[in-house]
């Protein structure tokens, strides 16, 4: 009598477990109500019940990078006197480099451009510009000759650097 009637009560959770799991709302729901279902994967938002789709414009991105190794000797290239008329240098780049590090520790922006020649110079509007007291690394093409030119008068010595690698 025990082993039927252990039986009944096991199929009967059973039965009601399988009623109540098919009346749970189990999607996700886009901020209109309606439901997120598919292969897609969702992401929460943090609010409620309420995703979006992985990678979208909502969620945030991971940027990979490698770091900067130096090419060349190890030294940098120091442009002295930096004012603001445009100065030329001539500048070799090292075969293996693909990017580089420009550092202007001036207390103004400054402008450097690559030019063909000695007499071609940059002006406050063309090449690039880099924020006084600051560092960026870029890929690079391969100048002979760069103009380089503060955008206001510098308030002691003006000597950005230039350092040739790989990465950044």
């Amino acid at each position: 009598m025990r082993r039927p009637l252990l039986t009944l009560v096991i199929g009967a959770a059973l039965s009601v477990g399988l009623v109540a799991q098919t009346s749970l709302d189990t999607f996700w729901h886009q901020p209109d109500g309606t439901n997120l279902q598919g292969t897609v994967l969702n992401c929460a938002t943090g609010e409620g019940r309420r995703a979006l789709p992985c990678g979208g414009s909502m969620s945030p991105m991971t940027v990979l990078a490698t770091p900067f190794v130096r090419s060349g000797n190890g030294d940098p290239i120091i442009f002295s006197d930096v004012t603001t008329t445009a100065k030329q240098f001539e500048i070799t780049k090292p075969t293996e480099a693909t990017s580089y590090r420009f550092v202007n520790p001036c207390n103004v922006d400054v402008r450097i451009r690559r030019v063909a020649s000695m007499s071609e110079s940059v002006t406050l509007t063309t090449g690039t510009r880099f924020l006084a007291r600051s560092s960026e690394t870029l890929g690079t093409s391969d100048p002979k000759f760069v103009s380089i030119i503060a955008t206001a008068a510098p308030a002691g010595d003006c000597a950005p650097e230039l350092q040739y690698g790989r990465g950044g």
